[in-house]
């Protein structure tokens, strides 16, 4: 069994970072637009931008440790 520690990279604490500022618009939801307008708007559109670099940073780690599997 391979033992590969792949370092967490600066995006993905970003990404999770954007997670729970998206999370905590939506929790807030419609009722939040009666002080801030478009909560939940900029909730999804978080969301979706989190999920984009979700995207990326799998990639990333997908293939930081395929060059460990090649080198086995």
């Amino acid at each position: 069994a391979l033992k590969v520690s792949v370092p967490v990279t600066q995006l993905a604490k970003w990404k999770t970072t954007i997670q729970m500022v998206a999370i905590a618009f939506l929790l807030v939801g419609p009722a939040g637009d009666k002080i801030f307008p478009l909560t939940t708007q900029i909730g999804l559109v978080l969301l979706w931008v989190a999920a984009l670099v979700t995207l990326y940073t799998g990639y990333d780690y997908f293939r930081a440790g395929l060059k460990h599997i090649m080198d086995e």
